[in-house]
């Protein structure tokens, strides 16, 4: 396992991701300054080891406490690092993943409480995002909404003929 961290004194608080695997199945990933330093701590490899193999045993309440009780006794620079770490991990697009499972109509149906401004944008947000507003013809019901609720709109749609376009599925079932 190759693993490294500086201790010096002038050292660099900005350390590189390095990932190292031993002859066991688990992958200690490590943060380090300088990858060709060792470690100041002796049998840190081995200790680490032991300690990710205890945390493993611990039960998710267990493993909270010990990871809150780390981060109480690290630096804030650490903490940095840390948010850095875990902010690719929380980030997810759960309207991007219901499309992809087949699910379009529940994120047309989260999709659909946006107004005109937050439609356009969320359009421009990723194409999974495009196909559910362009599939669900969410822009329509967003019309069609407006001309039922607003006067303006009514009178716009009537004097442009969109009323033969709007409500289509209304008018074909009844």
């Amino acid at each position: 396992m190759d693993t490294t961290v500086s201790n010096s004194g002038n050292e660099d608080h900005s350390p590189m991701l390095t990932s190292s695997s031993s002859s066991s199945s688990s992958c200690l990933v490590t943060y380090s300054s300088n990858p060709s330093q060792k470690f100041s701590t002796p049998n840190y490899e081995q200790t680490s080891e032991h300690f990710l193999e205890t945390f493993s045993t611990w039960d998710d309440r267990e493993q909270l406490v010990f990871v809150e009780n780390l981060l109480k006794h690290m630096h804030s620079h650490q903490h940095g690092q840390i948010n850095t770490f875990l902010l690719p991990m929380l980030q997810r697009d759960f309207v991007g993943q219901l499309a992809t499972r087949g699910l379009e109509h529940i994120a047309e149906k989260i999709l659909g409480y946006l107004d005109d401004r937050s439609l356009v944008s969320t359009e421009l947000v990723c194409r999974e995002w495009y196909h559910v507003i362009s599939a669900g013809m969410l822009w329509k019901k967003l019309i069609e909404g407006k001309v039922q609720s607003d006067t303006l709109w009514q009178g716009l749609a009537n004097r442009r003929g969109w009323t033969k376009y709007l409500f289509r599925q209304i008018l074909t079932s009844n």
